[in-house]
């Protein structure tokens, strides 16, 4: 009896130490990532503007160097992929996070001029431009990254967006006229095909035969 009781004695010390030990760890590591100073900026190119990535100041877009740098358009912009300019306007894809923690893409147009932001189309992701200089994007589906035919928070989004399509068969490829900023084309998309031979490699009078 003695010893059962030591036993699990022993095991309540155990448990106990490595719960402290597991809580100092955590602490630690988070004190860590709050002393990290993120800041990342992106040329945008042809202009005097930058995408910023910070965990110290807002994420957006900044203008200017040297310490004067000024935030024009706050927002989490994608800096690669399909971010584009068309003459005084920015064409970019803007992330945005659920209370449910779901990150969506929105394509907006940013006039460079007055910084006023306009959002073109929801749950779509520019992917470039094709041969013929129009904005291929993909659209009416969640982004990969969520998981969206497995994840059920996706399912619970969806339903109240009656037009999303989890599995990608409902998703649509969707041509963008940059000088307008209006859609000029969109066609049923399968997910699975390879959007740069398909539609970018080619021009939009080829993709619409």
């Amino acid at each position: 009896m003695n010893r059962s009781k030591f036993t699990f004695n022993a095991f309540i010390l155990v448990f106990i130490l490595f719960s402290s030990a597991l809580f100092f760890f955590v602490i630690t590591l988070s004190d860590l990532d709050v002393r990290y100073a993120a800041n990342d900026s992106y040329p945008i190119e042809g202009t005097d503007l930058f995408v910023r990535y910070s965990n110290k100041k807002e994420n957006g877009i900044y203008e200017g160097q040297g310490g004067s740098e000024e935030l024009r358009v706050a927002g989490d912009f994608g800096h690669d992929w399909g971010m584009t300019r068309e003459g005084n306007v920015l064409y970019a894809n803007e992330y945005r996070t659920s209370s449910l923690g779901l990150m969506f893409c929105d394509l907006v147009k940013i006039d460079l001029e007055t910084f006023e932001k306009t959002v073109i189309s929801e749950n779509t992701t520019l992917r470039g431009r094709c041969a013929s200089g129009e904005l291929v994007c993909v659209g009416g589906t969640l982004m990969d990254s969520a998981f969206p035919s497995t994840n059920p928070l996706c399912r619970l989004y969806a339903m109240s967006e009656p037009k999303l399509e989890l599995t990608g068969h409902g998703a649509v490829v969707l041509f963008v006229d940059p000088v307008k900023g209006e859609g000029v084309y969109a066609e049923a998309f399968n997910k699975a095909g390879d959007v740069e031979s398909r539609y970018m490699d080619k021009t939009l009078a080829e993709v619409m035969k």
